[in-house]
């Protein structure tokens, strides 16, 4: 799938959800880039498109009210993943803070070295707004549900007026296109969609996602309401080891999220300065008190964690901070 390029990113509108339609039982704005691709997949019916569900709604939908894609049920609890802090590295510490300078107070950090567990957390427990890192918790979820056997990576599911709202930037999904369920989800992740997000977090369900967080270790990280998404960089990062370890839901499933997570076309933070080829798995965030990037790089000498959340607005240079952070690391990782 095709995403922005070369742009900063801002996180998206979402809904929650605060009641879920009854099942029948059944077997932000966002900143893109002037440079698309054209968009891939969906194919477009005709006329009208109210109801996402293309066999129709498996539930009956309350008059004048939006039908929602939901969740078939809830799968099991993950097994906790318990992620050892950094060994602390008081030489990459100082150096980090002289590069920030008097905006340290801005940032929440933390690196961890993945090969001799060496690295540094600063503020790493601080809350912030998640931004589109929330597609990664959605991501968790649609895996685990997809091994749960509650979601099927076929389905297939109309864009409706309803979700069509949620587009912000061209080239995202469109009323009345279709899209398989996997499909939205390399678009969530690769290509930041808000329409296909919006539509993957109500098939899985808000709920679902903060139960599978919870198992999982994260006890900050989730959905509280529309206005409140926080999160932390200790979490962030204990998420993404544990996606490295093979340690979120099964290893089969952890491949899989990290192949994805690589896929991301915003490369204007942590990738943006590597030495080309590098090869990055992360998820950028914006809002207007939010600019974050958190992901693994792997670089000739190490494989690292680099979480890096910040109080930037989108139109701030948060950015190229974060950027400069990155190279500060990957050169200290491989000098």
């Amino acid at each position: 799938m095709a995403a922005c390029s070369g742009s900063s990113s801002v996180s998206d509108p979402i809904h929650i959800p605060t009641t879920a339609p009854t099942v029948v039982p059944t077997q932000q704005s966002e900143v893109a880039s002037s440079t698309l691709l054209p968009p891939m997949g969906p194919i477009t019916v005709e006329p009208l498109c109210d109801d996402p569900y293309i066999d129709g709604a498996p539930y009956v939908p309350t008059p004048g009210f939006p039908i929602h894609l939901v969740p078939k049920g809830a799968p099991g609890a993950l097994e906790a993943y318990e992620m050892e802090p950094p060994v602390h590295d008081e030489v990459l510490e100082q150096f980090v803070l002289t590069l920030l300078g008097d905006d340290v107070d801005r940032f929440a950090v933390v690196i961890k070295n993945l090969d001799d567990g060496s690295g540094i957390m600063l503020d790493a427990d601080r809350d912030f707004y998640a931004a589109s890192l929330y597609k990664t918790w959605v991501m968790l979820e649609a895996f685990n549900q997809q091994d749960a056997e509650l979601l099927d990576w076929q389905e297939l599911y109309v864009v409706s007026e309803y979700y069509a709202a949620f587009g912000l930037n061209p080239g995202e999904l469109e009323e009345c296109d279709v899209v398989a369920l996997r499909d939205a989800l390399d678009r969530m992740m690769g290509r930041t969609d808000n329409v296909a997000a919006n539509m993957l977090l109500e098939r899985v369900g808000a709920g679902n996602i903060n139960r599978t967080l919870r198992s999982l270790g994260l006890s900050v990280t989730g959905f509280v309401d529309e206005e409140s998404l926080p999160t932390t960089a200790r979490e962030t990062a204990l998420l993404l080891e544990a996606i490295y370890e093979g340690a979120a839901i099964n290893e089969v499933a952890s491949e899989q999220m990290l192949e994805v997570l690589g896929t991301e076309w915003i490369d204007d933070r942590i990738p943006a300065l590597l030495p080309q080829g590098t090869q990055v798995a992360h998820k950028t965030g914006n809002w207007d008190d939010a600019t974050h990037d958190a992901g693994i790089v792997f670089s000739e000498s190490a494989t690292y964690i680099i979480v890096v959340l910040t109080d930037f607005g989108y139109f701030d240079d948060g950015a190229t901070l974060i950027a400069e952070l990155s190279l500060a690391v990957h050169d200290y990782y491989n000098r």
